[in-house]
């Protein structure tokens, strides 16, 4: 049986995990006071990148749970330090995505163009995220840029997320379009690929062995986890089943029904 208070940092998926849409999922309040009482390190880790990390703090904290933007860690967010490390302040990028990557992008001080028309000036990379206003012209000027010889970066590649109504399309529908009209495989930067990991454990000088991730995806959450050494949670809240868990090759190592039961578990374990 695994110690849960041997971890000194947690890292939490959002939306299937701590919320459905805009509704807290039960025993959030309970689970934060405990995190803060054991000063156990958190942060979100979200692929979403259609919000801000500062839209993020403000819904936790809505939840009852005490957030700044320096706790959230989203796929945009993680696209901006990987700018930073490789390309340098003020990188040109021209942008497929909506006002969460674009506004992320602009902050961090780059120079950001998107839309139907081609830029006047050299990018060093396309940068892509969702954009539910995608259109050919959009693709065609994103591609175009690619084949140009701009490096292409995606902010995650998500088939679907799940709504109150069923599933939608998710992040991968803009992404694919892009790979398969410019014949460019992406860098990819939300789960399950290590750098939005790194981002997070980097805020906190963490350790993998030392860090819990707790999600509800297998093939994004848990996998990325996995790779990286960090052991998983898997709560049945969201997008996959104990089934899916045990019929298939990505395993948790452990699994909750919700928050609300590893909220119980962790309170046991620093009892």
């Amino acid at each position: 049986m695994i110690d849960l208070a041997k971890f000194n940092t947690i890292l939490f998926d959002g939306d299937g995990v701590l919320w459905r849409a805009d509704e807290p999922i039960d025993g959030i309040k309970p689970l934060f006071s405990l995190l803060n009482d054991q000063q156990i390190n958190w942060a979100l880790l979200t692929n979403n990148n259609t919000k801000t990390a500062q839209h993020y703090a403000n819904k936790l904290i809505k939840f009852g749970a005490p957030a700044d933007p320096s706790l959230v860690f989203t796929s945009s967010t993680a696209t901006a330090a990987y700018v930073l490390e490789n390309y340098g302040p003020n990188a040109a990028l021209h942008v497929v995505g909506m006002d969460g990557l674009l506004i992320t992008l602009e902050e961090a001080g780059f120079k950001v163009s998107t839309g139907e028309t081609p830029p006047d000036h050299p990018v060093v990379a396309v940068v892509s995220g969702m954009d539910r206003q995608i259109t050919h012209d959009k693709i065609k000027v994103a591609m175009r840029l690619i084949m140009g010889g701009a490096d292409f970066i995606a902010t995650n590649t998500d088939g679907s997320f799940v709504t109150p109504e069923g599933f939608n399309p998710g992040t991968g529908m803009v992404i694919g379009a892009l790979q398969f009209a410019s014949g460019t495989i992406p860098t990819v930067m939300g789960k399950p690929e290590a750098a939005i990991y790194h981002t997070a454990l980097k805020r906190f000088n963490a350790n993998p062995a030392d860090t819990l991730m707790v999600g509800d995806r297998l093939n994004t959450d848990i996998l990325g986890a996995n790779r990286l050494g960090i052991t998983t949670a898997m709560v049945l809240t969201g997008v996959n089943s104990r089934q899916d868990a045990a019929n298939g090759e990505i395993k948790p190592d452990m699994i909750y029904q919700d928050i609300r039961e590893l909220y119980q578990a962790l309170k046991e374990a620093h009892a």
